[in-house]
């Protein structure tokens, strides 16, 4: 399949067919059917606006047997009209390796507007994978809003009643609507793919921006490579003394120069990014789910160790452990929004 710069979906009647675009697009398979093929891609933010295609912390889309593209980070926003983007951290990771796909998309302490919409959430963040079950596609996917308001609309205001997921709310006072927890998938016999929004806010005629999208599908044939290294996504917050402590965190063990560390504290106005490469990267897949160590310098010049623990999904037990090089505890506790994931390099390990 040709690469875009977003595609979410791509249906076709057979694996026949994939193979020969394969071929004429240029992209690396290996010998037709002798492992699986993986297709991913990530961004924090996608604005389309009357025509033109806008993204911050876009992996790019791949398809490949593997692939393992740098996982992009920035705090820098959006300001084109009619769309301004604010943000504390907007973080994108995709990976494509042995039997499953997986990418994930983050944004922390939103503050945007939507050709006239006021957006605004504490954590947005999705999480797609894809993987085979002999020779079966098996898809799964998990959105995070917490803390967002659309318009006058609060999400989950009345914990009773909540916002419904995946399919369109009404912004009062406009024609424009929002969509939570948006899910596409589709199947085709060996072939699936889903695609994950955490939040997207549409403005008929004027703006469509899809915040925190995550897309992973997989083409089940043959057998897949593995072992291979251990590695380690996720991102959320603390509730910190004097406020909210976000971060987001990607690293996986050989490869000191993939991943991000990005940190922001409210309380103390704090905000910095891990330098690459890190000094070490330990993943320890023991234990329920298992947990790691990342260890390096800020791009400021100074020396950090984080700790994550895994305990299990949806991730509201995990933990996240922050210190300076002399001992000081920056953050540490368990979550109170977001998600931690320990990922195997096939998942029969």
């Amino acid at each position: 399949m040709t690469s875009h710069a977003w595609r979410p979906h791509l249906r076709v009647a057979c694996v026949v067919v994939l193979l020969l675009v394969a071929g004429l697009s240029g992209v690396s398979r290996g010998a037709a059917g002798d492992r699986p093929v993986f297709s991913g891609q990530a961004t924090a933010v996608t604005a389309n606006l009357l025509g033109q295609q806008l993204t911050l912390a876009d992996t790019g889309y791949f398809e490949a047997p593997d692939f393992l593209p740098p996982a992009p980070c920035t705090a820098e926003g959006l300001d084109v009209a009619p769309v301004s983007v604010e943000a504390e951290i907007l973080c994108a990771s995709t990976r494509g390796k042995g039997d499953h796909s997986m990418s994930n998309a983050h944004v922390a302490a939103l503050n945007a507007n939507v050709a006239g919409v006021p957006v605004s959430a504490t954590l947005l963040r999705s999480d797609a994978s894809a993987r085979c079950s002999v020779l079966t596609p098996v898809l799964a996917g998990t959105a995070h809003v917490l803390e967002a308001q659309v318009g006058p609309v609060t999400v989950d205001a009345d914990p009773l009643l909540p916002t419904p997921r995946n399919k369109p709310v009404p912004i009062p006072g406009t024609d424009a609507y929002f969509i939570i927890d948006e899910q596409e998938t589709s199947f085709n016999g060996n072939r699936g793919d889903i695609t994950m929004t955490a939040l997207r806010v549409v403005v008929p005629g004027l703006a469509d921006v899809s915040f925190a999208r995550a897309h992973a599908d997989i083409i089940c044939q043959g057998n897949p490579v593995c072992p291979g290294a251990h590695f380690v996504t996720g991102g959320g917050f603390l509730n910190g003394p004097n406020g909210k402590q976000h971060f987001v965190i990607a690293f996986r063990e050989t490869d000191l120069n993939w991943g991000h560390l990005m940190y922001s504290d409210k309380g103390s106005g704090a905000t910095w990014r891990a330098a690459k490469p890190f000094t070490g990267a330990k993943v320890y897949p023991e234990g329920k789910e298992g947990g790691g160590t990342l260890t390096g310098t800020t791009t400021g010049g100074q020396g950090f160790t984080a700790h994550i623990t895994d305990n299990g999904e949806p991730g509201s037990a995990d933990v996240f452990d922050l210190f300076s090089p002399d001992g000081v505890t920056l953050a540490s506790g368990t979550l109170d929004g977001g998600n931690i994931q320990v990922h195997p390099a096939c998942r029969a390990q």
